[in-house]
């Protein structure tokens, strides 16, 4: 066999190893789905539900909220979901909100948390537990939303907070409080109202 033709397919072979190397290593995040028509309806939607929140899979986890998407002229329920935490982000949820009449969706996506809300806070080497599992009760009214509970750090330990329903305030959105890794360490954000 001539070396200059067997050189030449074993150049070939190379690459197309590494390119499948190469593309085989790619892992995209999980993202959630993000809905982008706009809905206006006159009716306005029910109350949220109160989801039956499952294990979190990883002390990391963060909790998207369900809401009520309209689909073949209903409200129908988009469940929630965990997903991987983001550093110095929040998911600013979806809402429904009266315009002129007609109630319109904000669909929800991840957002940077606002310089001026961010709380400086230590890194831990201690690993949250994984989020409870909370039994929310009905929401008192359709501008109520749930603020789900988190692990605070106190005192050497981490000390769970319960979640609750909170009113919603106008031009603001709840950053719920989570941790996500930091380098080797754990950093908690989020925990406020933030504006839009």
């Amino acid at each position: 066999m001539n070396p200059l033709h067997s050189r030449r397919k074993l150049l070939l072979a190379l690459s197309a190893a590494s390119v499948l190397l190469v593309t085989g290593c790619v892992v995209a995040p999980p993202q959630a789905h993000i809905e982008r028509a706009e809905h206006k309806v006159v009716q306005a939607p029910p109350a949220p539900i109160a989801e039956a929140i499952p294990p979190a899979p990883y002390p990391d986890a963060y909790w998207i909220t369900g809401h009520w998407k309209w689909a073949g002229n209903r409200y129908v329920w988009n469940g929630g979901h965990w997903e991987q935490a983001r550093p110095d982000m929040v998911f600013q949820h979806a809402y429904w909100a009266n315009e002129r009449g007609e109630w319109v969706l904000h669909p929800g996506h991840w957002v940077r948390i606002d310089p001026g809300y961010r709380v400086e806070t230590e890194v831990i080497t201690i690993a949250p537990p994984p989020p409870r599992v909370e039994v929310q009760p009905p929401p008192p009214s359709p501008n109520h939303i749930w603020i789900g509970g988190f692990w605070r750090w106190n005192h050497g330990r981490h000390e769970w907070v319960g979640g609750h329903w909170d009113v919603r305030r106008d031009g603001y959105f709840w950053a719920p409080g989570h941790w996500y890794r930091n380098g080797a360490g754990w950093t908690f954000s989020g925990g406020f109202w933030q504006r839009y």
